[in-house]
C-alpha cells in the first residue's frame, strides 16, 4: 500500500467524521513518526508491512470512535502540544478561558501561590506556570494516571515552578504549610447516570461524574477556598449549574462572584472573590 492509497483508503473508512481526511492524515503521521508534510512530499512511498498493520489497527479504533487524541497521544492546547493518555481528560478550547481567566486575575492582584485541584493532565497548571515564572504553583490529583501525564508534560516543557501531589484536593497541604492566593480546578461536574456520547465513554468516569446532583465537587471548592481563606477560586461548571452556585455562594460574605460563558456562549464558569 502506498501512502497516497492509505490516505484514500483511511478518509473513506473515516468517512462519518467531518475532517476525514485531517484525521486519517494525523493517524498515518503518528504510525510513521513524520509530520503531515511528509505524507505528501512522500505520497509513492510503499508502507512496509508493520506500519500498515498498525495503520489500520489506528483506523479501526479510530472508527469505533475512540478519540484520536489518544491514538496519537497528543493534543493542542494554547497553542502548544501536551501529552495525553486514557488516564486523563482530554483538554477541550473552553478551558483555554479559564487559563485566560486566571492569568489575568493573578496579573492584576499580583497573587504569588497558586493551586489547582484535578491537574488531570496539567494542561492548566503548565500553561499559566509558562508564562508565569515568578509564580509557584501545586496541583493535586487522585488518579495516578493523570498525574503520569501531568509529569510527562512537566518534563517536556521543563517547568520547574510546578509541584504535583497525589491527594485528594489539597490534604497534601495537611496544617496549612503553605498559603494560596488562588484555586482553579475544572472538576467533574456531569451528574452520575448521566448518558454519555459514545466518544466520551473512553474518558475517565473520574473526571467526569461529580456526584448525583453534578455540583458536588464545586461546592466543596467553595467551602475549601472559605475555610482556608483562599482569595480567589475559580473553576469550570457544567452549563446548567449558574442558580445552583449562585445559591450555594449566599451563605458566604464574599466580595465579588462572576460567571463566565464558554464558545457556544453558555454559562460554563465563575469567578469567587472572598
Amino acid at each position: 500500500m502506498l501512502i497516497q492509497e492509505a490516505l484514500k483508503f483511511g478518509a473513506s473508512e473515516l468517512h462519518k467524521f467531518p475532517r476525514s481526511l485531517l484525521e486519517a492524515e494525523l493517524l498515518l503521521a503518528y504510525t510513521l513518526g513524520v509530520d503531515r508534510i511528509y505524507l505528501h512530499t512522500h505520497f509513492l512511498t510503499i508502507l512496509d508491512s508493520f506500519s500498515q498493520k498498525r495503520y489500520l489497527n489506528f483506523i479501526k479504533r479510530r472508527k469505533n470512535y475512540e478519540p484520536i487524541e489518544y491514538i496519537i497521544e497528543n493534543v493542542s492546547f494554547y497553542s502548544s502540544e501536551f501529552y495525553i493518555s486514557h488516564g486523563a481528560l482530554i483538554p477541550r478550547p473552553e478551558s483555554e478561558i479559564l487559563v485566560d481567566l486566571a492569568l489575568k486575575t493573578i496579573q492584576k492582584n499580583h497573587l504569588k501561590n497558586i493551586a489547582e485541584v484535578g491537574v488531570g493532565s496539567g494542561i492548566l497548571s503548565i500553561t499559566l506556570a509558562k508564562m508565569l515564572p515568578l509564580c509557584n504553583f501545586s496541583a493535586s490529583d487522585i488518579s495516578p494516571e493523570a498525574l503520569f501525564n501531568a509529569y510527562v508534560n512537566k518534563e517536556k516543557f521543563q517547568i520547574s515552578n510546578l509541584t504535583l501531589h497525589k491527594s485528594a484536593y489539597l490534604d497534601f497541604n495537611c496544617g496549612k504549610i503553605k498559603s494560596f492566593d488562588l484555586l482553579i480546578s475544572n472538576p467533574p461536574y456531569i451528574k452520575e447516570g448521566f448518558s454519555l456520547p459514545k466518544p466520551l465513554e473512553y474518558e475517565p468516569k473520574i473526571a467526569l461524574f461529580g456526584g448525583e446532583e453534578g455540583d458536588e465537587i464545586l461546592h466543596h471548592l467553595i467551602d475549601l477556598a472559605y475555610q482556608l481563606q483562599i482569595p480567589f477560586l475559580i473553576c469550570e461548571m457544567g452549563y446548567d449549574q449558574k442558580e445552583s452556585i449562585y445559591n450555594y455562594t449566599q451563605k458566604f460574605n464574599y466580595k465579588n462572584l462572576e460567571f463566565y460563558k464558554d464558545l457556544a456562549n453558555l454559562d460554563r464558569g465563575f469567578i469567587l472573590e472572598f
